[in-house]
């Protein structure tokens, strides 16, 4: 008996801990994934930290886009279902070792898109001692693409730190049954 209700706590405990992130937020994370493939990276202008930064984010957008599939995937799998919803025994949960090392590059990129945020405003004033008209342009798409993509790698970063400490959760409350 003791048995029996142990293990409906730890069900009712692991459900919770999935509720916490849910279809939705997943659904939400491949739309901002989309935006980020679909933006494109400014040409170079004469501000070069501008071309730096924007260089650095892109970097960083393709390993976002890289990222929120791998999380999606162990959110399937720790849930017991395939990428396209369907209830599956088969499937193969995530070991606590696969959900660290991911989170160990989703903490990575969470710094990068602080330092990204920090930088944008100070490059932002750097270009606008740009006077040249001819360049204004160039650097005005340049910084738009900056705010933009740092803004949705922002999103993107808090929503997958949220969602592999959801799962690390998950997987740690598993291995106690």
């Amino acid at each position: 008996m003791k048995k029996l209700l142990m293990a409906a706590f730890v069900f009712a405990s692991l459900t919770s801990a999935i509720a916490q992130t849910s279809r939705e937020d997943f659904k939400a994370s491949m739309e901002r994934v989309e935006k980020l493939g679909k933006l494109s990276a400014p040409k170079t202008t004469s501000v070069t930290t501008l071309d730096k930064l924007n260089s650095e984010i892109g970097d960083s957008a393709k390993e976002s886009m890289k990222i929120s599939p791998l999380l999606q995937n162990l959110y399937y799998r720790s849930i017991g279902q395939t990428n396209d919803g369907v209830t599956d025994v088969k499937v193969k949960k995530p070991t606590l070792k696969e959900c660290e090392e991911l989170a160990l590059r989703i903490f990575s990129q969470s710094k990068n898109v602080q330092a990204f945020a920090a930088n944008v405003t100070s490059v932002s004033s750097e270009s606008m001692s740009v006077t040249n008209p001819l360049k204004l342009a160039k650097i005005g798409s340049a910084v738009k693409y900056a705010k933009n993509a740092s803004t949705i790698l922002g999103e993107e970063s808090v929503f997958q730190t949220k969602a592999i400490k959801s799962i690390i959760q998950t997987v740690k409350s598993a291995g106690n049954l």
